[in-house]
């Protein structure tokens, strides 16, 4: 399944206000649900074949997507997922878009990306993108 980012919470077919059981009923039942983390409340669902973990508020409300890099992410016809961390970086720039870097990647706030590269801060020339985290909420 490919995934195109249309705009700031909007994967067109998972989008903001999109429910729990919608969500599944459009990437279908081969998913596992887990916490994420050991404070969670609310369990994720991962979706390992295609590569991507959905997440939900309390209300059981999608609130982000993340794209593993076997995942098939684009924005504006450039492959986000997996691809080359610096060519990814020059387009968005190119884009007009402002990246806000931090010690594992960068963060696109327009956008709602949090682009997870961790080669990238190591000088790897040839780093690639591990994973996408596309949120549905502003941050404040």
């Amino acid at each position: 399944m490919s995934f195109e980012l249309l705009g700031f919470g909007d994967l067109g077919s998972v989008h903001i206000g999109m429910t729990r059981d919608q969500s599944r009923a459009l990437l279908g039942r081969g998913f596992e649900e887990f916490l994420k983390a050991a404070d969670s409340t609310v369990p994720t669902d991962a979706y390992d074949d295609l590569g991507v973990h959905v997440y939900f508020d309390e209300g059981y409300r999608v609130i982000g997507v993340e794209f593993l890099k076997w995942s098939d992410l684009s924005w504006r016809g450039q492959r986000l997922s997996g691809a080359d961390v610096l060519k990814v970086q020059q387009y968005m720039v190119t884009e007009g878009e402002t990246l806000n870097f931090n010690g594992s990647g960068f963060d696109v706030n327009g956008l709602g990306l949090r682009v997870y590269a961790p080669d990238l801060d190591i000088g790897e020339e040839d780093a690639v993108i591990e994973t996408v985290y596309v949120s549905f909420v502003k941050d404040k």
